[in-house]
């Protein structure tokens, strides 16, 4: 069944209570268990906050390279923490993620919630915070000065004030480095270094549209290159900006391919990454790029149902998924939104092509500029579907968002009214809840 939702009325469903039975199970699924923390004193404690997997490397590679010098350490994700495991080391070194609104990422908001609402004794402890964030968005590195505060009032010793980083910027990570090697660290090799890929081909998929443009770039893929869905590819511009891109597609389609919307900035100049992609590239031209595991993004646990929701170059990070999930024969059903249904329509014909063929159990098409003027986006059909996304759900099903951070949110907010908070915390707590928001 395919639903263009433009041509609807919108009608919001009244949100029915759930059973005493499956709330009591979630609430089962969100509250963290008791943990016992690691019994073993360690020199350095490193945890990472992270929503698209760049803390979590900087991390493991902060861990290296104190170990390289000498010293005892262990790397725990943040969301995995406890407070013996903060009492049992010396220094806590936290490399921490922002993102939405001044949010913490996912494997951060249980910590935020639980362990940041005590205040466990740490005089004996000392502690850096490495803070990752976009000062184009509102509340720059929030998440990372409020575990900086929380440890401070815990007792800990700050050895450095915050290192605040502005999209990944190279003299704020050097300055990270110096600071490791003041504490004992030792220089180690990068362990996922860049290599040039070869620019294959580059098509616009909105040739007739008014908007930015959105293509689908073809790089050849280097023998023994593999990744799976929910992986990224990170380029490495000229000017040494780097830039991460959901893969549209999975290793055995012999190809790795983005899709990329044109960035146009105020003063009318592309955008570094996007318009290294979109136009200063030539077939047959390398780029220095590396593939990115992204757990966060991986394929929800499970059998059960799979909702995903995606507008514009967002359906980059759904499209393996599609392909993966049908394989396992996991139920899918798929909310896609883009501006104009024949203008900005390639992404929309493929994906009521793969219905046709069963790939898909369910498509929604939403879109913001029909000919009709009746604006419609992906949280609308949410909305109006509410009692079939309710039931397609249950209590086992999983959903996964891809596209911009304004989108994701209106979604999250959409679904709280629908699923109601305890499903969704402990979606997200379960890993039943997965987004790449950019």
């Amino acid at each position: 069944m395919i639903e263009l939702v433009n041509h609807d009325p919108l009608r919001l469903s009244l949100a029915a209570g759930a059973g005493v039975l499956w709330l009591f199970m979630s609430a089962a699924i969100l509250w963290p268990k008791g943990r016992k923390g690691s019994a073993e004193t360690v020199d350095a404690l490193i945890l990472s906050a992270s929503q698209t997997g760049q803390a979590e490397e900087l991390a493991r590679h902060t861990q290296k390279t104190l170990a390289a010098g000498g010293l005892t350490t262990r790397y725990v994700s943040i969301g995995a923490v406890d407070a013996a495991d903060l009492q049992n080391a010396k220094l806590i070194l936290c490399v921490a993620s922002t993102t939405g609104v001044g949010d913490a990422p996912d494997d951060g908001r249980v910590f935020e919630k639980a362990l940041m609402a005590t205040t466990p004794h740490l005089s004996a402890q000392s502690f850096a915070v490495l803070a990752l964030g976009d000062r184009s968005y509102e509340d720059f590195c929030a998440f990372g000065h409020r575990i900086d505060d929380w440890l401070k009032a815990c007792g800990a010793t700050a050895k450095k004030p915050v290192l605040e980083v502005d999209d990944l910027d190279a003299t704020a990570l050097k300055t990270w480095e110096n600071y490791l090697a003041e504490w004992g660290g030792s220089h180690v090799e990068e362990s996922n270094p860049f290599a040039p890929w070869t620019l294959n081909a580059r098509a616009r998929l909105n040739p007739d549209s008014p908007a930015a443009g959105l293509f689908r770039i073809d790089f050849t893929v280097p023998e023994g290159a593999s990744w799976q869905a929910g992986d990224l590819a990170e380029i490495l511009t000229p000017d040494g900006h780097r830039r991460d891109y959901s893969i549209a597609t999975l290793p055995e389609e012999g190809r790795l391919s983005l899709f990329v919307r044109e960035v146009i900035k105020d003063d009318g100049s592309r955008g570094v990454g996007s318009g290294l992609l979109t136009h200063a590239l030539n077939p047959a031209d390398t780029v220095p790029m590396r593939l990115k595991s992204h757990k966060g993004f991986h394929a929800p646990a499970g059998q059960g149902p799979v909702l995903l929701i995606a507008a514009g170059s967002g359906l980059a990070g759904l499209r393996p998924h599609l392909i993966a999930l049908a394989a396992q024969g996991r139920p899918c059903w798929l909310v896609y939104g883009e501006r104009h249904p024949v203008n900005d329509g390639a992404l929309s014909r493929d994906m009521q092509a793969w219905q046709t063929q069963g790939r898909l159990k369910r498509l929604d098409l939403a879109f913001s500029r029909p000919d009709d003027g009746v604006k419609r986006y992906v949280q609308d059909v949410l909305d109006h579907r509410a009692e079939a996304v309710r039931d397609y759900l249950g209590a086992e099903g999983a959903v996964m968002v891809c596209g911009g951070l304004d989108m994701g949110r209106a979604v999250e907010a959409t679904l709280r009214r629908i699923m109601g908070e305890t499903w969704l915390d402990a979606a997200l707590t379960g890993g039943h809840y997965r987004r790449d928001l950019y």
